[in-house]
């Protein structure tokens, strides 16, 4: 996948709106960011590697700078080559690739109770939008894939993470959503979705898109036509980029048949589709956390409480706040169930994305939903790391606990593959090999006080 790092173009952009925003998040040129240059070792691990295997028990994971290099059975015994590692004994606990959330829209707030997006400047969004991708590095996010966002403030922070100016995760950055004159996305008061009218000013606006550092272009498709959809998917395959696009039947179908790489949401989709989607490769990330009716966000939250986890009272009503913001009617729920069951029965290639915020939580919520509407445990974490590396591009790197990957990994005090909702017990997060700091700085607000819930942790009505 082709990239660019345009730093540049990211401050002409922040100038234009009367801010230096590149100049907060980047600091300057990027750089890469080497890895370390340590061992480290994971011993008395049991591992759900994410290619399908069985879990392996009592191996020890072998970390040189940021690649694994050894899976061994049993206790780590000392080399000449690892005499001074840095050893972690995991008694047990479960070592996972790192999770990915692939349908993000790092500044959005879904509801917005406190009303901060009819006023709210550029810059605090872009400060809103580093914070939450960082929180959900701490949540075991890994990987994130924007599928919209505005001014280019997804690429900013990437390449802010990519050059280490903070610790975050890997960015998939998309900038504005592409669409028809008057489509989705578009709200006057502060648009997301660019608008275009006819193939020429498509293929101008996805080049623009490139231009500016996007690795994915996302459409909009509802109010596009055919030969826009077309000029959207072959100009940016010549680029270099994949194409999503939010979209329902009949659109779905019509962009299927065109080449598109992804669907998002997928309402409604046909058996026809989706036979056609299998034999395509067409990826589907179906966000069924945002697809939910009273009955199955009722179910969710009795399924999550099975596990007697001591979650913070702000997390359980935000999140329950965040779902009745998106409520679905019980036949529309029931609707998008099928359509995710009918889509693992024909073999579509599935991923996990949340699309609300914040980022971390709703994407757990999200895996464990795929889970409760019918995946298995397995195949669900599957769709959350390997399939969602593939689907980026990185499966060469990441996506596995395999030997020769880059270790972004996840470790959890209890089995996902025993219940799924196991994956809120996070002890440990590696990012290039590097262990993150999951705590929160005291003083530090919560997200969800400072977007969603009155300091008494009540919903803001």
């Amino acid at each position: 996948m082709t990239r660019t790092r345009p730093l540049l173009v990211t401050l002409r952009v922040a100038l234009v709106s009367g801010l230096s925003l590149s100049s907060v998040l980047v600091g300057g040129q990027a750089r890469a960011q080497g890895p370390s240059d340590r061992v480290t070792v994971l011993t008395n691990a049991s591992v759900i590697d994410a290619t399908g295997a069985p879990l392996r028990s009592n191996v020890s994971v072998v970390i040189d700078g940021n690649r694994i290099v050894g899976i061994d059975a049993g206790p780590y015994r000392p080399s000449p080559a690892t005499a001074a590692a840095r050893v972690i004994d995991l008694e047990g606990a479960y070592v996972l690739p790192g999770l990915w959330n692939n349908h993000s829209h790092p500044s959005d707030l879904l509801p917005d109770p406190k009303n901060i997006l009819s006023y709210e400047a550029l810059l605090p969004a872009a400060i809103r939008a580093g914070r939450n991708t960082m929180d959900a590095l701490r949540r075991g996010f890994t990987g994130l894939r924007v599928t919209g966002e505005r001014h280019f403030i997804d690429v900013a922070w990437r390449d802010a993470f990519e050059a280490g100016v903070f610790v975050g995760p890997r960015i998939i950055p998309s900038g504005n959503p592409i669409a028809a004159t008057g489509g989705h996305g578009w709200r006057i008061e502060r648009p997301l979705s660019v608008q275009v009218d006819g193939p020429y000013e498509m293929r101008k606006q996805v080049r623009e898109m490139v231009k500016n550092g996007a690795q994915y272009i996302k459409l909009m498709v509802g109010e596009l036509q055919p030969d826009e959809i077309a000029a959207a998917i072959e100009t940016a395959h010549q680029e270099g980029v994949p194409v999503t696009a939010d979209a329902s039947e009949p659109y779905a179908g019509i962009a299927v048949k065109l080449g598109i790489d992804s669907i998002e949401h997928g309402d409604a989709l046909t058996d026809e589709t989706l036979r056609l989607m299998a034999e395509q490769g067409t990826y589907y990330d179906p966000t069924i956390v945002c697809n939910l009716s009273a009955e199955y966000i009722a179910e969710r939250e009795r399924r999550i409480a099975e596990l007697g986890l001591d979650e913070p009272a702000n997390v359980l009503e935000g999140r329950v706040l965040v779902a009745y913001a998106d409520e679905r009617s019980p036949e529309t729920a029931r609707a998008q169930r099928d359509v995710l069951r009918r889509a693992m029965a024909a073999g579509v290639k599935i991923v996990s994305g949340g699309d609300s915020n914040p980022l971390g939580e709703i994407g757990l919520l999200e895996i464990e939903m795929l889970v409760f509407s019918g995946m298995s445990e397995m195949d669900a974490l599957i769709a959350a790391t390997r399939t969602s590396a593939e689907m980026n591009g990185l499966l060469d790197d990441l996506g596995t606990v395999e030997v020769g990957k880059i270790a972004d990994l996840i470790v959890l005090a209890g089995n996902p593959l025993e219940h799924i909702s196991n994956i809120r017990k996070l002890s440990m997060v590696f990012k290039d090999g590097l262990p993150v700091n999951l705590a929160r700085d005291e003083g530090q607000a919560s997200f969800w006080d400072l977007y969603f819930l009155d300091t008494d942790g009540e919903p803001r009505r």
